[in-house]
């Protein structure tokens, strides 16, 4: 990459990271496996990874509801994924959903959430899944599913799609705030204690357009921050900023390839 290039995506990931009012400082957490299955262990990671299918309703005045159903198949640790039960013996999966506005800035696509809910099940049986997968709403399977914590408060919210030259970048960055575990989530995630933290849920989607009912589909990523995390939702303004930002990013990476 030429030095010229290289300043230019620096600057515009210093944006992307900008349009945020603070940067997140994300928690270790460690879970116990002997909860979820058989002969299992402690395990300390910082991530989970997964992906998640996605309906999403445009009214045509300006405004989004959306629900999701996400499975998680890997805990993380820094760069490391960690090979654990997760995904072997048992399995996460993950219901959310967000209502707000959405708009465009130039070639920027954004929605931006006002309300929203999410809640984390662990799946003994590894063996939930949606029966229809255009239809968010057909879990089955999940008989014996434990719910481990939920989240009804939305806090820093953004998700954008941009077009450049043909390159289409798209991504999310969602908080549930207050996120509180039930009695068996207790048993379940053993560290920090006690483990009222916020849920960070962000990833990709396949691109749309912002017109009536569709189902989309990308890669989730859930960590938590200490409670007390950002709350403000990014001016939008600050938009095309993180939207280029990203671009930035995806740029670079193609170039590195």
């Amino acid at each position: 990459m030429k030095i010229k290039q290289l300043v230019k995506s620096m600057a515009l990931t210093a944006g992307l990271a900008a349009s945020f009012t603070a940067s997140a400082d994300f928690v270790d957490f460690t879970v116990d496996e002997g909860f979820a299955a058989a002969n299992g262990s402690a395990v300390t990671a910082d991530k989970i990874n997964g992906g998640y299918v996605e309906r999403i309703t445009f009214d045509g005045n300006g405004n989004f509801e959306a629900d999701a159903f996400a499975t998680f198949g890997q805990f993380f640790l820094g760069s490391n994924s960690l090979n654990t039960g997760l995904n072997n013996t048992y399995s996460l999966y993950a219901t959310f959903d967000a209502a707000g506005t959405a708009g465009s800035e130039g070639n920027v696509e954004y929605f931006s959430g006002n309300s929203g809910s999410f809640q984390l099940y662990l799946d003994t049986n590894n063996d939930t899944m949606l029966s229809d997968d255009q239809d968010v709403n057909s879990i089955v399977g999940n008989g014996e599913d434990i719910l481990l914590g939920s989240s009804s408060a939305l806090g820093q919210n953004l998700g954008t799609s941009s077009t450049v030259q043909g390159q289409t970048v798209t991504a999310f960055d969602f908080n549930f705030l207050d996120f509180d575990l039930t009695d068996d989530g207790d048993q379940y995630f053993i560290s920090p204690m006690p483990f009222s933290v916020t849920v960070k849920v962000n990833g990709d989607f396949d691109s749309f357009e912002q017109t009536g009912t569709q189902i989309t589909r990308g890669d989730v990523s859930a960590q938590f921050e200490n409670a007390g995390g950002v709350t403000d939702v990014p001016e939008p303004s600050t938009i095309a900023i993180m939207a280029l930002g990203l671009l930035g990013l995806g740029a670079a990476r193609r170039r590195k390839a």
